[in-house]
């Protein structure tokens, strides 16, 4: 019986999520960083607000493409 080296499978590499309209993906070691630096209470004020811009940012696209607001506005 001949020695072989063990085999080393290799993690799989994660998939790029799949990203559907208002799905938003946070990274989990920079969200933890920012725990650490200016705690929990900062960090979900920071998230939401990132969100509603995202959400606004999104909302005046559509507007602005359908000529139902000015770019400007």
């Amino acid at each position: 019986m001949a020695n072989r080296a063990p085999v080393r499978r290799r993690k799989p590499e994660p998939a790029e999520p799949q990203r559907n309209e208002y799905t938003f993906y946070l990274d989990a070691d920079l969200v933890e960083r920012a725990r650490r630096e200016v705690g929990e209470p900062d960090v979900i004020r920071s998230i939401e607000a990132a969100l509603a811009a995202a959400l606004d940012y999104q909302m005046w696209v559509r507007e602005v493409s359908s000529g139902r607001r000015d770019v400007l506005a």
